[in-house]
Parts: structure tokens; C-alpha cells; sequence
């Protein structure tokens, strides 16, 4: 015996005249009505991370010291060209960096919006 779900209660959302023909739009490509298609939405898809503004503020403090890296491992690069042992392995300067790149990620769970500091880490 299958019990029907029983919809009862209305939600009413506002949109312009653009958005109401493209969801229109969309509900009809996936033969849906518009109400599947906003509770197909709403339900199922999970919603994005909320990021706090310490995680900002540190993965902003990470890109900084990714940029420190960044130049002593230039500097240790500079050395060996010069033909001088760097005074520190750029091996271990790169292992550091990587660790870097991977907790900015993870803080963020890649959130593109706040991965555009990224490119300051690999000058």
C-alpha cells in the first residue's frame, strides 16, 4: 500500500518577467512542472559551504605565506645558479608549499569565489 504525499501548503517567491519565462523554460526541457523543478532544486542539490570569516582570513594569511615561500625558494634557485648550497632545501621549501595549496583548498572546499588569491602563490 503506497501513500501518496499529500501537498498542502503554497509558497509564492517573486521573479521578473525574464526569470519567470526561464524557468518556464527549463521546467518544460526537463518535462517537469515549475514546482518539481523548484523542489527538485531546494531538495536535492546540496547547498554551497558556508565559509567564516576566520577561514577568509585565514586562507588570505596562507596566501601570504605561500608568497614567502615563494621567494626563498627563488632565492635558493638563484643560489644554485650562482653555483652556492642554498640555505635550505628546495625540496622541503616545495613540500611546503604544496601543504599550503592543499589547506587553502580544503578551508575553502574549492569555492572558486575565494580562490582567486590562488594565483598570487604560484609568482
Amino acid at each position: 500500500m503506497s501513500r501518496s504525499i499529500v501537498r498542502t501548503k503554497i509558497m509564492q517567491i517573486r521573479v521578473s518577467d525574464l526569470e519567470f519565462e526561464m524557468i518556464h523554460s527549463r521546467a518544460s526541457q526537463a518535462g517537469l512542472s515549475c514546482s518539481e523543478l523548484f523542489r527538485r532544486n531546494a531538495l536535492l542539490r546540496p547547498l554551497p559551504k558556508r565559509v567564516t570569516k576566520i577561514a577568509i582570513d585565514t586562507y588570505i594569511e596562507l596566501g601570504r605565506i605561500g608568497n614567502n615561500i615563494n621567494q626563498l625558494t627563488a632565492s635558493a634557485n638563484a643560489a644554485i645558479k650562482l653555483g652556492q648550497k642554498p640555505p635550505y632545501s628546495c625540496d622541503e621549501l616545495e613540500a611546503l608549499r604544496e601543504i599550503l595549496h592543499q589547506i587553502r583548498r580544503e578551508i575553502t572546499s574549492s569555492d572558486e569565489s575565494l580562490l582567486e588569491d590562488e594565483d598570487d602563490l604560484d609568482d
